[in-house]
Formats: C-alpha cells, sequence, structure tokens
C-alpha cells in the first residue's frame, strides 16, 4: 500500500471509529457530520470527501462488511449441507475481532433495520444457490425454510456478539453446524441423550 492509500483508508478509518462511537449510544438521525468531524479531529470537507452524508457513511461501512461475509459463508454453507465439519471453513476469530463492535452497533437498539435484511437476503440468496448446486430437491414452502435458516444462524451470531465472543469460536462453529442439521429440538435431545450415556 502507498502512502497515500494509507492516508487515506487512515481518514476513512477514524471517520468510522467516530461515528460507531457515537451510533452505539445515539440513533442516526440524532447525530451530525459536525459530531463525527469533531470527534475524528477532522474538518468536514474531508467528511465530503468520501461520503455524501452520514446515511452514505453508515451503506458504505455496511458494503464492506457484506462484501467480506459473502465471501466467507459460502465455504460455510458447502459444509453444513454436505453435513461436514465446518471449523476449516469458518470465518476466523480475527473476522470477528475486526468487524465485531460495528456488528454490536449495527445489530443492536439503535443499529439499522435495513442491515439486517440485507444480511438475511445474502444468506437465503447464497443457501439456496448453494441447493441447487448440491443438487437438493426443492420441497414445498422452501422459502420458509431459507427465511427459517437465514434467522436462525443471524440470531446466533447476533447473540454471541453481543455477548463478546465468550463462546470459542470452534465451538461456535459446531453449534451452528449441529443445529442447522439437527434443529434446535434435536440439538438438546441430542445433548441430553450423550449426558444420559457419560
Amino acid at each position: 500500500m502507498n502512502q497515500d492509500s494509507q492516508r487515506v483508508t487512515e481518514t476513512k478509518d477514524r471517520i468510522k471509529e467516530a461515528f460507531f462511537d457515537l451510533y452505539e449510544t445515539k440513533k442516526i438521525e440524532k447525530i451530525s457530520i459536525k459530531e463525527i468531524t469533531e470527534k475524528a479531529n477532522l474538518n468536514r470537507g474531508t467528511f465530503y470527501v468520501y461520503y455524501k452524508d452520514i446515511y452514505d457513511l453508515l451503506e458504505k461501512a455496511e458494503d464492506e462488511f457484506l462484501e467480506e461475509l459473502v465471501n466467507k459463508i459460502k465455504g460455510v454453507a458447502i459444509m453444513i449441507l454436505r453435513g461436514g465439519d465446518i471449523h476449516d471453513f469458518m470465518p476466523p476469530l480475527s473476522f470477528y475481532e475486526k468487524y465485531g463492535r460495528y456488528l454490536k452497533v449495527l445489530l443492536g437498539n439503535n443499529g439499522d433495520p435495513n442491515f439486517v435484511y440485507k444480511i438475511k437476503n445474502i444468506v437465503k440468496k447464497t443457501l439456496h444457490h448453494l441447493m441447487q448446486q448440491e443438487n437438493l430437491p426443492i420441497v414445498p414452502r422452501t422459502e420458509y425454510v431459507m427465511e427459517y435458516m437465514a434467522s436462525a444462524q443471524i440470531g446466533l451470531i447476533t447473540f454471541w456478539i453481543q455477548r463478546d465472543l465468550e463462546v470459542p469460536i470452534e465451538e461456535m462453529g459446531e453449534l451452528i453446524r449441529e443445529i442447522s442439521l439437527h434443529g434446535p429440538v434435536g440439538y438438546i435431545r441430542g445433548c441430553a441423550g450423550k449426558e444420559s450415556i457419560e
């Protein structure tokens, strides 16, 4: 990375950090560009070099995450559909460490409801494409199955992030795989069965 592009990246990161600092405690419509630039120790003109307004900043921050997410979930989804081991395909802990703070805000009380919708659509499209690729049959009400799977996985990841990644990532991967393959009731019964054997 040359010096100019590094400076651009650093400036955008400062703007983004300042924005998310404010977004943690305030709704987006209550945040001003002046607050962001003062917090980032930049002038307003610098903000407008990169973003049209606060909503443009939010959208670009979301798109950056979503682009990386799409690249990560394809491998995970394939392994879930094949019933395989997903540990090697789970996004690494560094991915969640990098985006965890932003996700916590975006998926929290002040977050953007449209962000969840965008993630859900990406997950559903990816799953649908992979089901066709794997020659899995299209069953009645497939769209409801896709909605359930997408909502459940997003909910689980959100809960994990909000609890500061307290469950080790390998265990989280196994949990997602088991619940995806056997459903929550099947997972609970399976765990109960293991405990009774032990």
